[in-house]
């Protein structure tokens, strides 16, 4: 795993970042019209019986305020399941994820704007303790639609600081933890868009990670949402997540993918 910055190093950068955030969007968001909050919530479960039980759930809620020159968002996402052989008693944890993420992004001027990312998650099944991570750098607008906010395609570069705490030791008590602190060059695109006549919400998502410090703990990520309205508020909703972390544990997967199908409520 890659080298330490030292805490005082890394809460000076965690402070310093959050203040260019919060002095940065402190006097926009006082400006302009408030439309207020909006959002959904999805849920999808899975259950399978034969050689093998299975039963698995993911909530994903998401909520979003825009201004006149700001929009930001919160999201929670989260996931468990277990499987248990026949004739066994056990149960085996597949699934065992939650993750808040938020964004907060500008325009400054035409289709540049500037864009702040922050994660907050654990997941039990690689073994990852705590991944907190925050970046800030510029945007730009490549293409939008009637709809700017259904029809874009954004792509954005910035700097950010990452921390891990990896449990390599499957739990032994008496072993220390993998913990880590990361100087990122970032990079992502959000492409969303309504297809077929309207029929179906498109997003797809993407992410790069590349620590300055140590380059083998890069992080790609990737998503793709298909909704396909039911009602004025529900929809059908179907995803596909992939995240590759280049260094993790020896027996840990590099390779995470989750496939949810299941229904979604705005409000």
């Amino acid at each position: 795993m890659g080298w330490k910055l030292g805490h005082v190093g890394a809460a000076g950068v965690v402070i310093r970042v959050a203040m260019v955030v919060l002095l940065g969007a402190g006097p926009s968001l006082a400006e302009g019209d408030d439309d207020g909050w909006s959002g959904d919530v999805s849920l999808s479960f899975a259950t399978q019986t034969g050689t093998t039980d299975t039963i698995s759930g993911t909530l994903d809620a998401e909520g979003e305020r825009t201004w006149e020159n700001d929009v930001a968002s919160l999201r929670f996402s989260g996931s468990y399941g277990t499987s248990r052989e026949k004739g066994s008693d056990k149960d085996d944890t597949i699934q065992d994820s939650q993750a808040l993420f938020g964004k907060w992004k500008r325009t400054v001027t035409g289709r540049f704007f500037m864009a702040s990312r922050t994660e907050l998650s654990r997941d039990g099944t690689q073994d990852r303790d705590l991944r907190f991570s925050l970046s800030t750098g510029p945007g730009y607008r490549v293409w939008y639609g009637e709809d700017a906010g259904e029809e874009h395609f954004d792509v954005s570069v910035g700097v950010g600081y990452r921390h891990e705490i990896y449990d390599g030791n499957a739990g032994v008590p008496d072993q220390s933890k993998s913990e880590d602190d990361y100087v990122d060059l970032v990079a992502g695109f959000e492409y969303k868009n309504l297809l077929f006549d309207d029929r179906i919400d498109f997003t797809h998502t993407g992410s790069a990670a590349m620590p300055a410090n140590y380059l083998d703990a890069y992080i790609l990520r990737t998503e793709l949402i298909l909704g396909v309205p039911l009602t004025e508020a529900w929809s059908f909703r179907a995803g596909f997540l992939a995240e590759y972390v280049k260094d993790v544990p020896d027996e840990i997967n590099s390779l995470t993918t989750r496939t949810t199908v299941g229904l979604s409520y705005k409000f």
